[in-house]
């Protein structure tokens, strides 16, 4: 695999236009049924299985020990069972859940996010996983329970100053959770990562009994596995929190051990409803070296506008009963 190809050929699957696009038709698409919505975008997915996913510099990873174990189990969908992990190679395992930060320009959206994980085993695959139980996001967002969304964080924001800095202030837009900090990652140091936890992990990422009606949607990540080789520990005294209100009880007050990746990191993700099922790095590294992007299609629209079609035509099939109703009422 050469990774400079590899990079340059994910980036060249992010269509800005197209992204613009479903920015501006999720409005329409969200008058449809869920059941209607998640039809069109599987079957979007059988043409484009695969979506370009580059996560930029700086991504932040707040690593949580667990306190309340049964908790945290009844946030798992069927078939997953906690279990302890390191995030560094040479780190005591423990349970974790872990808070990820990041700004990603992808085929189907553009914008940053906060993915609140709860790390488990997959029975049935043996995977470790993570298991995306609650997630904010400035952007458009799509999950099987949910929908294709509005932002739930409006005005949030994850960037970095020109004096080494990571700022995080992100306030869903209920105010129902809150997660607030800022990070000196100068004094961080490139330490190894924990492989079954960061390359593993990424083979098999599901969601939570909140998003999935316990049905997990599995799905993997392709890439180079040198992108997880190793990350910037951050120094636990860099760390600025100002408030995190997320699941009160479920974790440690303060972080066990933080994470960032100082570059970007280029990925092939599945789909909605889309899974490769890969199992290990040989199998991850023989299915990127297969991969022909000459031959993938770029995601497309085209579901999304049947869908705002559709919900146009509903639209104006309302209107026009109501104005029918208001005649006759004369």
């Amino acid at each position: 695999m050469k990774i400079n190809e590899f990079s340059k050929n994910i980036e060249k699957l992010v269509n800005p236009i197209t992204v613009g696009s479903l920015h501006f038709l999720q409005s329409f698409v969200d008058l449809l049924p869920k059941k209607v919505q998640g039809k069109l975008i599987r079957s979007s997915s059988k043409n484009t299985p695969y979506m370009g996913f580059v996560v930029e510099p700086y991504s932040y990873f707040l690593c949580y020990e667990i306190t309340d174990i049964e908790k945290a189990k009844s946030l798992l969908p069927d078939g997953f069972e906690l279990i302890k992990t390191k995030i560094f190679e040479d780190d005591e395992p423990k349970y974790y859940c872990i808070f990820g930060c990041i700004t990603a320009h992808t085929s189907g959206f553009w914008g940053s996010r906060i993915e609140f994980y709860i790390i488990a085993e997959n029975k049935n695959t043996g995977l470790l996983s993570w298991i995306i139980v609650d997630y904010d996001t400035n952007t458009i967002s799509y999950d099987k329970k949910r929908g294709l969304m509005s932002p739930n964080a409006s005005n949030s924001v994850i960037t970095t100053t020109y004096d080494g800095n990571v700022l995080v202030d992100f306030v869903r837009n209920d105010n129902t959770k809150k997660l607030i900090f800022e990070s000196d990652i100068k004094k961080g140091v490139l330490k190894r990562l924990d492989q079954r936890l960061w390359l593993e992990g990424n083979l098999s990422i599901g969601y939570g009994k909140y998003l999935s009606e316990n049905d997990a949607d599995i799905f993997s990540l392709k890439f180079d596995p040198l992108e997880v080789k190793q990350a910037l520990e951050i120094p636990l005294s860099s760390l600025k929190l100002e408030i995190n209100t997320w699941f009160p009880g479920l974790f440690s007050e303060v972080p066990s051990q933080i994470a960032c990746f100082q570059y970007a990191q280029h990925f092939l993700s599945d789909s909605p409803g889309s899974s490769s099922l890969i199992k290990n790095e040989k199998e991850l590294i023989s299915e990127c070296d297969k991969i022909k992007f000459e031959n993938l299609k770029v995601f497309s629209t085209k579901s999304y506008r049947i869908m705002f079609f559709i919900s146009s035509a509903l639209s104006i099939g309302v209107n026009i009963t109501l104005l029918l109703l208001w005649l006759n009422s004369i």
